[in-house]
């Protein structure tokens, strides 16, 4: 009787094994960038120091580089340690500044349609709407574009303050954007 009961706990034991090791096999992966070696702020991202790595798609924001395409060659706003993903929203060409002084940077959620029609270096003005009619604010630049689910979220550089006037309209949802 005693051996009966080993076989079974021994079998039960390499058939929870092999249920484990097929159930990792299965779960959902997509690719990422990760990074290879830390980045301080304000360093061109080299091919050493990223690499595309499968990760569970569970832990994959919509914002995050998934190819070295998108990282290669782009300065990082903020610093990055070996392990971390890549939000794109921190990624801005080597002929951009970083902030200038009087500048700030500032997102604005827009639709799907509207983001694809941008991208990065691109110059927006808003025409804003209000009571007493509509008007233009101009100098804004795109920094980055990206989307999640049904909405996209610009991130802009722009002129504080042309920002500061733009603020309201955009709690009203009471701007359209054009690109120049």
């Amino acid at each position: 009787m005693s051996r009966i009961i080993k076989i079974a706990l021994i079998t039960a034991v390499v058939f929870a094994a092999f249920m484990f090791v097929f159930m990792q096999n299965i779960q959902k992966t997509e690719k990422v960038v990760v990074v290879e070696k830390d980045i301080p702020a304000g360093t061109v991202i080299s091919q050493d120091a990223v690499k595309v790595t499968d990760v569970p798609a569970s832990v994959v924001r919509p914002n995050y580089a998934k190819s070295l395409a998108d990282v290669i060659g782009k300065v990082v706003k903020e610093g990055r340690v070996q392990g971390d993903f890549i939000p794109v929203e921190i990624l801005t060409s080597q002929d951009e500044k970083l902030l200038e002084a009087g500048h700030v940077i500032m997102t604005i959620q827009i639709d799907k349609v509207e983001a694809k029609t941008l991208q990065s270096g691109d110059t927006v003005s808003f025409i804003v709407f209000d009571q007493t009619g509509s008007k233009v604010l101009e100098g804004f630049k795109v920094i980055s574009v990206f989307s999640d689910s049904d909405k996209a979220n610009l991130i802009l550089n722009a002129d504080l303050n042309a920002a500061s006037e733009l603020a309201p309209y955009i709690k009203l949802n009471s701007f359209k954007i054009v690109r120049r």
